[in-house]
């Protein structure tokens, strides 16, 4: 009798660690990060700064970093 119950018991926490300890991804995760390169973000900075908003775009890439330096980054 005895012996069965720590049969049961082993396989029960063996299968428990086989199959309970799988590490699922969060949900939401991205799975693939696309990383675009020095010339794409050049020709992107190009159609989207002009002489007419340029220093708006500059102020706003600096509070952007005064922020991130504030948090550590």
């Amino acid at each position: 009798m005895l012996q069965k119950l720590v049969a049961v018991v082993t396989v029960v926490a063996l299968a428990l660690a086989g199959f309970g300890c799988r590490k699922t991804p969060p949900e939401g995760a991205p799975q693939k990060t696309e990383v675009k390169s020095q010339a794409e973000y050049d020709t992107q900075a190009k159609k989207e700064i002009d002489s007419n908003n340029m220093q708006a775009e500059l102020d706003g890439i600096e509070k952007e970093m005064q922020q991130e330096s504030r948090r550590g980054f």
